[in-house]
């Protein structure tokens, strides 16, 4: 049993000197003692010595901790000293774990991972993985910390992206998270990759993956943009070229569009129901640049039934190989398709965070939830017509080389 009572911690005060305060020691043995402060407060303190070197191990607060907790937790810490355990390294340790499991959550990790390898991600996917994991992953499991993450939490994220249609991003979603469950194994942060363990092919439904090539980093966009205005190839060649970016349709449709079809004083092109794969006409408005491009190639077509017809023909559309044909001369072959133009321009508006269902019409893409398709009569008209000219201006900009 220690010297002190209640009622001389109670009276416990700082020293007084020539009117001066300054902390003051009450010991109770062994030594613990109680600390009165200056500021008025009474803190439990424990000296000790270890291996020839003296520490001071601060217990708590009275009257939080009372003068019975204080004795039994100062029992405990003797114990451990007698058997060569420092409690102050041992509570330093413990600060440190404490540290790293609150830096050790899902959202931490991601973005850690995302840091490393921005320099090695195109600008276009590290923001498209930026912002998958801030809309499905952050609201979800972001606070978790990443070793308590199950793979039913992943799948459960992933269904629900695919429940909205997004089948190939559903997948994509599960590929990223092997990637950060792989970084998180190599910094000891998981102690086993669970993303390794879950079978798409049962978790998920399955999905047509066809690809087309494309571009999306603004640097490579503006490049091929000052390729195609250098085009020496046809006349009309190089104006469908240039025309292409503006509208983003399936080839066949910009290579058989006729002058019938478009309204240049409304600023509309109407692609019949006849030449749309989903039998539904389309109505795509034009952007200034747009209308730019058919009036200087209306000067030499606008009598022939095609506005980009062959430069053998003038009663014949251009054939699809004369247009991927051209892309390869300007050394862009390799890198992407006529109908890559409509991935470029999926891509790059969603980044910009424009309205999934506007880009979706816009690409004249139907919904494939049918009895949703039913109800939905919305043409997003002036929605379209701001992305469009906000799409051209977009263009323009990263052909000029000003950041978007």
């Amino acid at each position: 049993m220690g010297t002190l009572t209640k009622l001389a911690i109670d009276n416990a005060k700082p020293n007084n000197d020539n009117g001066t305060l300054k902390y003051k020691r009450y010991p109770d043995g062994g030594g613990l003692y109680l600390l009165a402060t200056a500021k008025g407060g009474k803190l439990w303190r424990y000296n000790f010595s270890l291996n020839n070197k003296k520490y001071v191990y601060s217990i708590g607060k009275y009257p939080a901790i009372t003068l019975k907790d204080a004795r039994e937790i100062h029992r405990e810490l003797k114990s451990k000293v007698g058997k060569g355990i420092n409690p102050v390294e041992v509570k330093r340790e413990k600060k440190i774990a404490k540290r790293k499991a609150n830096k050790n959550t899902f959202q931490d990790i991601a973005e850690a991972y995302l840091k490393m390898k921005k320099e090695d991600l195109a600008e276009s996917t590290f923001t498209r993985y930026e912002r998958a994991l801030k809309r499905d992953f952050y609201p979800f499991i972001g606070a978790i910390p990443i070793d308590k993450v199950t793979r039913g939490d992943l799948i459960d994220i992933a269904t629900y992206v695919q429940q909205r249609g997004a089948l190939e991003t559903a997948h994509r979603y599960l590929n990223l998270c092997n990637q950060i469950w792989k970084y998180a194994l190599q910094f000891d942060k998981v102690e086993h990759n669970i993303v390794a363990d879950i079978d798409k092919t049962i978790a998920l439904k399955k999905f047509k993956n066809k690809k087309y090539k494309t571009i999306t980093e603004p640097k490579r966009i503006g490049e091929l943009l000052k390729a195609i205005d250098g085009y020496t190839g046809s006349f009309t060649t190089r104006h469908l070229l240039r025309f292409l970016p503006y509208v983003f349709v399936r080839s066949a449709n910009i290579r058989f569009a006729e002058w019938s079809e478009f309204d240049l004083k409304k600023k509309v092109w109407t692609i019949p129901a006849s030449k749309m794969k989903a039998g539904k006409e389309h109505k795509i408005p034009l952007s200034e640049q747009a209308i730019k491009i058919l009036e200087e190639v209306g000067q030499y077509t606008h009598d022939a039934k095609y506005v980009f017809h062959s430069p053998l023909s003038r009663t014949r559309p251009l054939t699809d190989v004369a247009v991927s044909s051209a892309l390869k001369r300007l050394d862009f072959g390799d890198e992407i398709v006529p109908h890559g133009f409509r991935a470029m321009f999926s891509t790059i508006a969603r980044e910009h965070k424009k309205r999934d269902e506007v880009i979706e019409a816009l690409l004249a893409h139907t919904d494939t939830n049918k009895v949703r398709s039913v109800y939905n009569r919305a043409d997003y008209a002036e929605e379209k017509r701001e992305i469009i000219q906000w799409y051209a201006d977009y263009l323009e900009g990263v052909k000029i080389g000003d950041e978007i």
